[in-house]
């Protein structure tokens, strides 16, 4: 929902959608800071009205005008009924450009011309729309996305029956009917649904139920499967049915296309709605789509274009993590040096419970917590209680089954987390458990993890480790050693060695290469633990890192000092030998930790000779997925007398939820946290059994 800023602290940030320049309140939407118009002094709808009675209320077009059915009608007709119904049509068009003011119970309130005409003149299946409060906020946050010539488009990730199909097909509607040689284009999931459930069944059906004065000429049929095309036709589309009118033609196309990635590729767009972007499937790749999408929407510097992207979110593995990876690239609060974000959108999301069916009062405010009184919906029920409730007691009810509470908070999130939670189905581990421990992570204020770079004191390598707190750095950490135990760097036999291997130890996932083909490469990961200790921080990581620096050294170095710290040696993957040498080269290979002897195979001492641990072991895979399943089991999430766990790292707990044990190699968190639980384990070795009856006892008497 929307809050409140002042315009002395946000100056250069805001974007005004005001079409007379005007800025009144200033709100933020999804970290965009939107200064809405002024207010004005007079003329707003309602004024008058006793306050209980204001509320949005559509108002029919007059009677003798609606008999009209086309400007050719409207030319026909006499000059006095012209003159007469010539101020109200002047008056929709300007609703329509400049949006309109209206008391809501006492409040004045905004929408602008595009969510007019939702509200208006854009009958649905079940008629015109009501106003909803958080339609307006996806309206006002839309309108500052095209306002601002930074901007691509809108990201709106959503939860199921949000109303946002019919949104983007008005817009796309109201746009095309008055622009010229403009296209403007449809994707969806598949080529039918773009087709069937978007333009035939929304587009068109809306368009023909337009008043004649916003139909421009058309060429075509009245029902096209195809495009819908605003230019001179060759001759009239039907005997009875008169659509010309004096004038040019807009010469503008709105038109679908398949679910492939180069759909409009080479073609300049006006505007693009990418429906259920959250749900593309292989081959089709909204990631993919997306890049050469936005390219049709960009003439040099000049972005010439807007773009309409919003979705529910399918499972990781069906297209939700490229939807994901758009989302996160879609911060306005992170911009290039260019003022752009990565993806080029600005993203919003709106809570279920301000978005769920049947919890809106008769102004179109949700109903979020329970109401002291009942409150009138406008359904026409009096309800007793908030939709955050309802929604919770529908949580509660699935408590014992994890698969379905999680799909259900999947589709009625109140996070964008919860947004982009994986399904139950076909995870390793136990999903229910993490998510657990991510909304318990959430809470938490302040959080106890802090970010930061571990360094040599002075510059001075092989001195003293100190962490640094830094907003950009590459360690995350939740805890530290007392500083007597801090940096105590130990050797035996001319090596150093750590000083706290009882108390600790780590797992790296490394790479070689300090740069790969396409420039991106996996990360270098590395996770510090500690095992169980009676002194307190057991059982639990203390330190994640995941960074790919431009040079493979600095992140040998990075986990270098970062074992030193702790004292702490670490368990490493030998198939990428480039860290081990970097350990050894200054001395410290001490701190990398041979193959543990429970996972060694009957000839690996003798064949073995490199430290670490190999990657292609099947036993070893198979042991380091069973690792991390345990720890979830016993340390992550709720504990059965309702304790959090102490798992504070959600880049981990994320992905551990997509890991894949056939395709582990993309999941370098996952690779790096197993590893360092596999370096705490301790096997207990069976002692030979021994067998009395063997023994012969005899008592032994001197000899005298």
């Amino acid at each position: 929902m929307e809050s409140l800023v002042t315009l002395d602290d946000y100056t250069e940030e805001v974007v005004k959608i005001c079409p007379n320049g005007t800025i009144g309140d200033i709100i933020e939407l999804g970290g965009l800071f939107i200064g809405l118009p002024e207010v004005p002094k007079r003329g707003i709808q309602g004024e008058g009205v006793e306050t209980d009675l204001q509320m949005w209320g559509r108002v029919p077009m007059p009677k003798e005008l609606s008999r009209l059915r086309s400007m050719d009608e409207w030319a026909e007709a006499p000059k006095e009924f012209r003159e007469k119904f010539h101020p109200y049509i002047e008056e929709e068009f300007r609703r329509r450009r400049e949006g309109l003011w209206f008391y809501n119970k006492g409040e004045a309130t905004y929408i602008t011309g595009r969510h007019y005409m939702l509200l208006q003149w854009t009958k649905i299946d079940i008629g015109y729309p009501s106003y909803l409060a958080f339609q307006r906020d996806i309206f006002i946050h839309m309108a500052a996305c095209e306002s601002d010539p930074r901007c691509i488009g809108q990201l709106y990730t959503k939860c199921r029956r949000s109303g946002y199909t019919n949104i983007c097909s008005s817009v796309l509607l109201d746009e095309a009917t008055q622009v010229k040689d403009k296209l403007l284009g449809i994707q969806s999931k598949t080529g039918k649904d773009a087709q069937e459930n978007i333009f035939m069944k929304k587009v068109v059906s809306m368009f023909r139920h337009y008043p004649f004065f916003f139909k421009p000429i058309q060429d075509g049929t009245t029902n096209p499967r195809m495009e819908l095309a605003f230019r001179e036709p060759s001759k009239r589309i039907t005997k009875n049915n008169k659509t010309s009118f004096a004038g040019d033609a807009l010469n503008t196309v709105l038109n679908w296309k398949n679910t492939t990635n180069n759909a409009y590729d080479g073609e300049k767009l006006h505007m693009l709605y990418l429906d259920e972007a959250g749900k593309w499937e292989k081959p089709s790749d909204i990631r993919e789509a997306w890049r050469i999408e936005r390219t049709c929407l960009i003439v040099g510097r000049r972005i010439v274009g807007k773009a309409l992207v919003g979705s529910t979110v399918n499972p990781m593995g069906k297209g939700g993590s490229e939807y994901k990876q758009i989302w996160m690239d879609s911060d306005p609060l992170k911009r290039n040096a260019n003022g752009r974000t990565v993806s080029g959108l600005y993203r919003l999301f709106v809570p279920a419970y301000e978005s769920l069916e049947g919890f809106f009062d008769v102004y179109g405010n949700p109903i979020i917590e329970d109401p002291d009184k009942e409150v009138k919906t406008l359904e026409g029920d009096m309800m007793t209680f908030g939709a955050k409730t309802f929604l919770k007691n529908e949580r509660d009810s699935l408590k014992n089954d994890a698969k379905e509470l999680n799909e259900l908070i999947r589709q009625f999130p109140f996070t964008p987390d919860e947004a982009f939670r994986d399904s139950v189905e076909g995870s390793l581990f136990n999903i229910g458990k993490i998510y657990e421990q991510i909304e318990h992570n959430d809470s938490l204020y302040p959080s106890p993890v802090v970010r930061g770079n571990f360094q040599w004191q002075g510059g001075v390598k092989d001195t003293k480790v100190l962490f640094l707190p830094d907003p950009r750095g590459r360690w995350y950490v939740s805890w530290m050693p007392p500083n007597s135990e801090r940096s105590v760097i130990s050797s035996h036999k001319g090596s150093k060695i750590p000083s706290n291997p009882n108390r600790g130890c780590g797992g790296v996932d490394s790479y070689d290469l300090d740069a790969t083909v396409d420039s991106r490469g996996s990360k270098g990961a590395c996770h510090i633990y500690n095992k169980f200790n009676l002194d307190g921080a057991s059982n639990m990581f203390v330190a994640e890192y995941a960074s790919r620096p431009p040079m493979a050294k600095i992140f040998y170095e990075d986990v270098l000092m970062a074992a030193v710290f702790y004292g702490y040696p670490l368990l490493i993957e030998n198939n990428k030998y480039g860290i081990v040498r970097h350990f050894e080269s200054r001395g410290y290979d001490g701190y990398v930790m041979d193959r543990p002897a429970h996972l060694k195979t009957p000839n690996s001492s003798a064949n073995v000779k490199t430290k670490g641990i190999p990657s292609n072991s099947q036993d070893v895979i198979q042991a380091h997925a069973s690792a991390i399943e345990d720890y979830i089991h016993h340390h992550v999430g709720l504990n059965e007398d309702g304790s959090p766990g102490s798992m504070y790292f959600n880049r981990t707990l994320e992905d551990w939820v997509g890991f894949k044990i056939d395709k582990r190699t993309k999941y370098d968190l996952s690779i790096s946290s197993g590893l360092a639980l596999l370096a705490a384990q301790k096997v207990k070795i069976d002692k030979p059994e021994v067998k009395f009856e063997d023994k012969v006892f005899f008592r032994r008497y001197k000899l005298t």
